[in-house]
């Protein structure tokens, strides 16, 4: 389960709690299971689907349950697919998402100081063109609505929540994608003040910052099938695929500087898992890998180690490492 998807449900359980008149009814057919959650602003309708990756999502307010609030389909993983809409009380379209093409429309009539967000991501998006090129903004970034503004005394909105105060600190994050890759979230931040300059952070929990690439071409070079048949030369085995995966990893320098990290690409072959499983205590299962890394930049094979992730759990705990040295 990723960031989003775990910070979205503690905020769901805490509105739950906050609100109070929590009621939940349980239902089972032979195609889905049914969920169906009350609390005193909202009724909630989940449908999960057996036998597809798919859940229908529908929320109508609860003093009327005929008004609606937004409905839309998801995976099970908690990612939204497709258009989804959201309205007021008063039946007022608030916005509609495009989630497949990463298109967000606002009623703006709704929205103070929406102005001023587009005004300031017009900044953000600048900084990634004049840093990198126009090419890879493009071909290989994408604004995912993913934006918070702030002011002195703390939070004021998003993207798709009106502001009611006038903002003076703005976060803006976006997804980047190889060519032939999935899109990856939250890959570039960037934090402006109100006079949209740039704001360095050391990025602990964010990826903020740019890389002071070298590359004269400043986009990528690599794809996942380039970068197989270069580990084949370095003893990469490929009998089976599914042993092979990918991913782009933004690597942070934890410095408040504009230049703060860096883009490194993996291709990773699990070698080998070492299971200690228990019936009481904590379990622990180790898996193995061989992890090929490259500079997306320019394509480049950089270097091969072993590495590994941990998984370890109880009953009422557990977690997965990232990928670790295994010395």
């Amino acid at each position: 389960m990723n960031r989003k998807v775990i910070i979205s449900t503690i905020l769901i359980l805490t509105s739950l709690l906050t609100f109070g008149q929590f009621s939940e009814k349980k239902i089972e057919t032979d195609s889905s299971h049914i969920r169906i959650i009350k609390n005193s602003v909202y009724k909630t309708y989940t449908e999960t689907y057996k036998f597809k990756d798919l859940e229908w999502y529908s929320v109508h307010f609860i003093k009327d349950t005929t008004r609606l609030n937004t409905e839309g389909w998801s995976i099970k993983d908690g990612k939204r697919i497709g258009i989804w809409k959201e309205y007021n009380f008063d039946g007022q379209l608030m916005y509609t998402r495009d989630y497949d093409n990463a298109v967000c429309e606002v009623n703006k009539s709704l929205y103070p100081f929406y102005d001023t967000l587009e005004r300031m991501k017009t900044k953000a998006d600048n900084l990634i063109i004049n840093t990198y090129s126009k090419e890879f903004f493009e071909e290989h970034v994408r604004f995912d609505f993913n934006c918070y503004a702030y002011d002195e005394d703390g939070y004021v909105g998003s993207w798709t929540e009106p502001i009611e105060r006038k903002p003076t600190k703005f976060l803006f994050r976006y997804q980047v994608k190889l060519n032939t890759s999935e899109w990856y979230d939250e890959m570039i931040g960037i934090e402006l003040d109100e006079k949209g300059e740039y704001i360095p952070n050391e990025g602990f929990w964010n990826n903020y910052g740019f890389e002071n690439v070298k590359s004269n071409n400043k986009t990528f070079q690599i794809d996942k099938n380039k970068a197989i048949e270069i580990a084949k030369t370095k003893g990469l085995q490929v009998n089976n695929l599914e042993k092979v995966s990918e991913f782009l990893k933004w690597e942070k320098f934890k410095k408040a500087e504009f230049y703060n990290g860096q883009f490194k690409y993996y291709i990773t072959e699990f070698t080998n898992e070492i299971k200690d499983i228990k019936d009481e205590g904590r379990s622990r299962i180790v898996y193995k890998y061989n992890v090929y890394s490259f500079d997306p930049w320019t394509g480049e094979f950089i270097e091969k180690k072993k590495m590994k992730r941990v998984r370890e759990w109880e009953k009422n705990s557990g977690f997965t490492s990232d990928l670790l040295p295994d010395e």
